[in-house]
């Protein structure tokens, strides 16, 4: 039985003195530090808790470093509550200012109190104890005849602690930028899978990764974008209410399949679902930019960093952006802080590299091409750079070196034309334009707005590429 000092929302009860949670059959323990945030957030439901006076609450002495240790807290209150999906359940977070309890306080039913002042025979209050459970299971079972059922609806998986407490860590190495970390979290959502074959989100993420992996040229195509499709709809078949199932269908349907109008359907279902979710508009202005609507491409990144400001790979898209916009300079300013804060950000690297290119700053934007660790997309920057720099032997070799990456699978037909085009050698640029159509190059759908591809428009094989790969018309940006 629930004391009155109990938390109670949704079906969950929770003690504030030992910590125990419960819902229905299920049963655990939150740590200290995770349960005082909790009832701090819970007697404060609707208003926002600032992180500075969760600090105080949690180390009233102070600690040095607090601020990561309020963050694994709340990782772990999410674990037990089930609230670590995009959507959050119970506790909304206001990035860098704080959180919110947004879930709804109270029993789901409340029992008839005699008058004041008397108290209720036992057999009346087990009567009513009985007559108020039949009562609410009637209700249950005919919602489900009538509703659940009917619509082919079945309960909400929740994955087991060990399977969550992997996707999270999956999920932390695929934010990182100081190391190639993909293969790692890959591993980990591997296992939660293992662990949990239902899980739905870690489906989603294994679909993200998959992709991550193909754009960063990680895996040859072949080999990894069945896998990616595949988990992305696997999530979608397990819960076809998860947006991160839609929106990494999405991504996959417009980066590896070039299939604008598919994607676009996917994005639409997701943003039904959600529109709190920094990776769907990050994806989702990528789908902008592929279709050449740089200004709601940039305005779409916006929206990724405002709701996650932290992830590092939104700010590297948005200097990316910046230089496809041709606004050279601001894409400079904005990503050399990045990239000097972070020297093993090699997303940003390339990004820089090219706003250094189409400034004229040939010998900084190869310094900084060198001095990335791994290349990812941007396989035949090095040779535009040396072509431009008139060292054609160079941008020659870079070119053997990129033809026997493609005898081996990979999508470099785009890379080639920049290189070409760069060597003023327009017909073997247009050549290899069209062969990155169908080669798997992963940034043949920048065509609209790439500067390196300037030698060739107004060409007619530019506007056959582009009715190749984009075919009579391109969805509509609204």
């Amino acid at each position: 039985m629930a004391a009155q000092t109990d938390l109670q929302f949704d079906g969950w009860t929770v003690s504030r003195v030992s910590g125990e949670i419960s819902r229905g059959e299920r049963t655990s323990r939150l740590a200290q530090q995770p349960l005082r945030i909790l009832a701090e957030l819970f007697d404060n439901a609707g208003e926002v808790v600032t992180r500075e006076h969760l600090v105080k609450v949690l180390w009233p002495a102070g600690v040095v470093d607090f601020d990561n240790g309020l963050n694994v807290a709340v990782r772990k209150l999410r674990v037990a509550l089930d609230d670590i999906g995009d959507v959050p359940r119970y506790i909304e977070t206001l990035p860098r200012v704080g959180y919110r309890f947004i879930g709804k306080p109270g029993t789901t039913a409340e029992a008839t109190s005699p008058e004041p002042g008397r108290r209720m025979p036992p057999r009346a209050r087990i009567a009513l104890i009985l007559g108020a459970a039949g009562l609410a299971l009637a209700i249950a079972v005919g919602w489900w005849i009538n509703f659940g059922v009917e619509a082919g609806a079945k309960p909400h998986h929740v994955p087991s602690v060990r399977a969550q407490e992997l996707y999270l860590e999956a999920l932390s190495l695929r934010s990182r930028r100081d190391i190639e970390s993909n293969a790692m979290a890959r591993e980990k959502v591997e296992a939660a899978l293992k662990e949990d074959p239902e899980y739905s989100q870690a489906w989603a993420a294994l679909a993200d990764l998959n992709s991550a992996a193909l754009i960063r040229q990680l895996v040859k195509p072949a080999d990894g974008i069945p896998k990616a499709r595949a988990a992305a709809e696997r999530a979608i078949a397990l819960d076809d209410q998860l947006a991160e199932g839609h929106y990494s269908l999405a991504n996959i349907l417009l980066d590896h399949y070039k299939d604008f109008a598919g994607a676009k359907v996917e994005f639409d279902r997701a943003f039904a679902i959600t529109d709190k979710s920094g990776r769907l508009w990050h994806h989702f202005s990528m789908w902008h930019a592929h279709q050449g609507h740089v200004e709601e491409a940039l305005a779409a990144m916006r929206r990724a960093r405002e709701l996650e400001p932290m992830t590092l790979l939104y700010a590297g898209n948005y200097g990316l952006l910046l230089y496809e916009a041709r606004r050279y300079d601001d894409a400079i300013a904005f990503l050399r802080p990045y990239v000097d804060a972070n020297p093993r950000f090699d997303q940003a690297r390339s990004a820089l590299a090219r706003a250094l290119t189409a400034s004229g700053d040939l010998q900084g934007a190869l310094e900084q091409l060198q001095a990335r660790r791994w290349e990812g997309a941007q396989r035949g920057d090095v040779g535009m750079v040396y072509a431009r720099m008139g060292r054609r032997d160079e941008a020659l070799a870079e070119i053997a070196r990129l033809e026997d990456l493609g005898r081996q699978g990979y999508g470099v037909g785009y890379d080639l034309a920049i290189i070409y085009a760069a060597l003023g050698d327009l017909d073997k640029g247009c050549e290899m334009l069209m062969r990155a159509v169908s080669d798997h190059s992963m940034l043949v759908n920048w065509m609209r707005l790439d500067p390196p591809l300037d030698p060739l428009r107004g060409r007619q094989c530019y506007a056959d590429a582009e009715r190749r790969l984009y075919g009579a018309k391109s969805p509509d940006p609204s």
